[in-house]
């Protein structure tokens, strides 16, 4: 044996030697502590559904109280919680600000003028409400959503269907939408496709629901007016979700969202002093409801907002509000657990 053969055979000390197999097929060095968790994985604090940076979904996340102690594997668990709390902030603070501002900046000067075409997006939304259901019930709708000079901003016509469904579809219909897509911004990752979607049903509602209007003596003006608006947001939601980041996408579409489910509110609301008399002239869904059944048109106006307004507090509680909820339970959790720690070491000395 030469004195290379001896170095090659001899290992320096203390260093781990595997003499067998490729390189790819050597064991990974782990620690006793790696290898008891391996043996016995304890169940996850967090259950949540799987989730990448691009498509996470913090709608599911929760804590197994019951489950948790301060072992290593459990703290390990909650810190991955905490990350994939912190993989939605971007997601969640999107939606919080686009909120708060919409509320704050709803009364602004020259706002609605800007915000034009998202007023046309929220009353398409809600004529084809009243258009689908009047169709499903057996009707015959043709809608307009452009203003008719008569304080409507916009307008469905049908012969037959079910009346007391379908009147009532518009108000609550836009509401259950913008809840709709309130869940549906959780998913950023598909919000290109989401958009998509949306411009597609745009165009092909206008296609079927406007086009009666336009060939109507009395509508055509304002069926023209409204295909165009129509066919116009469908399109330039399509080429957004085809040139938008998902990034950027999924900020149009909670934007989108925020708007819809608000104004569903606001607009009912604005509805109540009409449905007393105080304002406006005309027609509405409540008065109509109010004809037809002989039920005051407050008491659909009141009806319709707290219905709206308890979708909308719903959805969030189960989708961007129980993510808040659970942070809050860990950091009292952890306060609690400093505190029993600190009196334990007061009752030590």
């Amino acid at each position: 044996m030469t004195a290379d053969d001896s170095r090659r055979k001899s290992p320096k000390r203390g260093a781990r030697h595997f003499d067998d197999g490729p390189e790819q097929d050597k064991p990974e060095r782990v620690s006793s502590k790696s290898r008891s968790s391996k043996s016995s994985s304890p169940a996850p604090l967090f259950k949540s559904k799987k989730y990448d940076e691009e498509g996470y979904d913090d709608s599911d996340v929760d804590f197994d109280w019951e489950g948790y102690d301060d072992s290593d594997e459990d703290v390990e668990n909650l810190f991955v919680g905490d990350r994939r709390f912190e993989l939605g902030k971007v997601n969640m603070a999107a939606f919080w600000t686009l909120t708060v501002l919409s509320i704050l900046l709803a009364n602004a000067p020259g706002v609605r003028t800007v915000l034009t075409p998202v007023n046309e997006f929220v009353t398409m939304v809600h004529e084809t409400c009243h258009a689908v259901v009047a169709l499903l019930t057996g009707g015959q709708p043709s809608l307009t959503i452009v203003d008719d000079g008569m304080g409507h901003a916009g307008l469905t016509q049908f012969n037959g269907g079910f009346l007391f469904l379908s009147a009532q579809a518009g108000y609550l219909g836009t509401a259950f939408f913008g809840c709709f897509l309130i869940f549906l911004g959780q998913f950023h990752k598909y919000s290109r496709y989401i958009l998509m979607a949306i411009g597609t049903m745009i165009i092909l509602s206008s296609l079927i629901f406007i086009t009666p209007s336009i060939f109507s003596f009395t509508t055509w003006w304002s069926g023209l007016l409204s295909m165009a608006w129509g066919l116009a947001m469908g399109v330039t939601l399509i080429v957004m979700s085809l040139k938008l980041k998902p990034v950027w996408a999924n900020l149009v579409l909670l934007f989108l969202a925020v708007q819809t489910a608000l104004s569903s509110i606001t607009l009912v609301w604005f509805l109540l002093p009409h449905s007393l008399g105080l304002a406006g002239k005309g027609f509405s869904d409540a008065t109509v409801m109010q004809q037809y059944f002989l039920i005051p048109a407050p008491f659909w106006a009141v009806s319709w907002i707290v219905m709206s307004i308890g979708m909308l507090l719903l959805t969030i509680r189960f989708t961007y509000g129980r993510a808040v909820i659970s942070r809050i339970k860990i950091r009292k959790h952890r306060h609690a657990d400093e505190d029993s720690d600190e009196d334990f070491d007061e009752d030590e000395e």
